[in-house]
């Protein structure tokens, strides 16, 4: 199981505070929406990229249109995977899917708000995604797990299935039992006292 720590509503240089003390920890560090919204994919992916170029990125832009030309912009920032909104057209999530598999690279559907049949139809054309199972920030954590163990039967053929919003050390030994590949944390980490000790103990939980 991998650890994707998510940051983002801070200024770049608490960001990149933050990833220096994740180095070592995240496997994926992902840089937010709103901070991609406030900063732009160069003033914060590409930022990042060039001062920690081992460290693979999450940029989170959400795509839900003009799939071929936003992810090769993720990309040429210095973006490891982009990610395209489940809700999207499939001639949207194709073209993303297009770009991804011409370089090389991993991509995710968030899967907010998607009904289980468009779950199966998403997992049955793009089995290579990377599936987040994601509730929303603002229902903060309810009802995660029971979303989680929903989702799942409806994700069978998927090779990746991450899970987002909410999730806390505690819930690590469900997720993976579910068989999620990747636990996406954001403030359990970012808002702790330490953040450093409590991205290690997430990391010794995922890994372990």
């Amino acid at each position: 199981m991998r650890l994707q720590v998510a940051i983002d509503r801070v200024n770049l240089k608490t960001a990149e505070a933050m990833i220096e003390e994740m180095r070592g920890l995240a496997d994926i560090i992902e840089v937010g929406t709103s901070l991609i919204k406030d900063y732009g994919l160069e003033n914060s992916v590409a930022r990042f990229k060039k001062r920690f170029p081992d460290q693979c990125f999450l940029a989170d832009i959400k795509t839900c249109d003009e799939g071929a030309y936003e992810f090769r912009k993720s990309y040429e920032s210095g973006g490891d995977i982009p990610t395209v909104m489940g809700f999207s057209s499939i001639t949207t999530i194709r073209a993303c899917a297009g770009v991804a598999g011409e370089l090389g690279k991993e991509y995710m559907i968030d899967l907010l708000e998607v009904p289980a049949d468009r779950i199966r139809a998403l997992c049955e054309v793009f089995p290579e995604a990377i599936f987040c199972i994601h509730l929303p920030s603002d229902k903060q954590g309810e009802g995660l797990v029971e979303l989680v163990k929903s989702s799942v039967k409806e994700l069978s053929g998927a090779k990746k299935i991450a899970v987002a919003g909410g999730v806390t050390l505690g819930m690590v030994p469900v997720l993976k039992s579910c068989g999620i590949e990747i636990g996406i944390v954001g403030s359990a980490i970012t808002k702790s006292e330490n953040k450093h000790e409590m991205a290690a103990r997430f990391a010794e939980a995922v890994r372990g």
